[in-house]
């Protein structure tokens, strides 16, 4: 089935703040044309492409995560970090109990292998829906977990269900990759996983896959959003011959990490 267009279609249950700048959002009764009930891809990291007003007419879609579901109740909550401006902030802000909404197929990347002895959770505010639910999810006898996250408003800082053995690290943003080179120095059997800032997501996927040489099954990153994404977009689009190059990238028949390698690659070229 595709996943460009809406899918399924809720209603908003209920709103309310997690924190100063994260708002939750209930949605309810998610089915689609035919009366499909909403159904979870198993993946604690799963999200879905969700359809809100534009300030510029139409909708708008943007990705979110699916912070917790609830089928027995038949609802879900999506949490928003607030942002000065973007149409999904702009409808978290305003939305309504009643008020309809759509969006596509969830899925998920998160996969933790048989040989990993700890997971090593990685992000920043966009990324604590997912942490949380991945802390939240997993099994009684799974491994030990050691989170490094950052907020730009230490009252953004949320608890989180932590056992005997985690490790919970709150750091500044421009520490990120220095604390994620500091853990996975440790001998130990690992799975990463990251969301957050792109260029972040860029410099810790080099980190691992080039110069510790993991395999493509012990690690998950992504990129959720672009620091400087004004200037990175009007260089991007002044770069004509681009698309294409990309395009052919993706259409190489490489494995997906070989094509991020040579998309990474190209873009720096350009200088982005």
């Amino acid at each position: 089935m595709r996943t460009d267009v809406p899918v399924y279609t809720a209603e908003v249950a209920a709103r309310r703040s997690v924190t100063p700048n994260m708002v939750r959002i209930t949605l309810r009764g998610a089915r689609t044309a035919d009366g499909e009930l909403f159904v979870s891809c198993g993946r604690p990291d799963e999200f879905f492409g969700l359809w809100v007003p534009s300030a510029e007419g139409g909708d708008a879609k943007r990705y979110y995560s699916v912070r917790a579901w609830r089928p027995e109740q038949d609802e879900l909550d999506v949490d928003f970090v607030i942002h000065a401006a973007g149409p999904a902030t702009r409808w978290a802000r305003d939305a309504r109990v009643g008020e309809r909404v759509s969006f596509d197929l969830p899925r998920g990347h998160y996969v933790v292998p048989s040989h990993a002895e700890r997971v090593l959770v990685v992000g920043d505010a966009t990324a604590l829906p997912a942490i949380g639910r991945i802390l939240d999810e997993r099994p009684p006898d799974g491994p030990s977990v050691h989170a490094i996250l950052s907020v730009d408003d230490i009252a953004d800082r949320q608890g989180f269900p932590i056992r005997e053995g985690d490790v919970l690290r709150w750091v500044a943003a421009d520490a990120i990759l220095v604390a994620v080179v500091e853990a996975t120095a440790e001998a130990i059997p690992t799975y990463l996983w990251f969301s957050g800032e792109s260029s972040t997501m860029r410099e810790i996927r080099r980190h691992l896959r080039h110069e510790l040489g993991w395999p493509t099954a012990h690690y998950m990153t992504m990129g959720y959003w672009r620091r400087d994404a004004e200037r990175w977009n009007e260089k991007f689009d002044r770069e004509a011959a681009l698309p294409d190059q990309l395009a052919a990238i993706w259409e190489n028949g490489e494995d997906d990490e070989t094509q991020r390698d040579l998309a990474d690659a190209l873009l720096s070229r350009y200088g982005l």
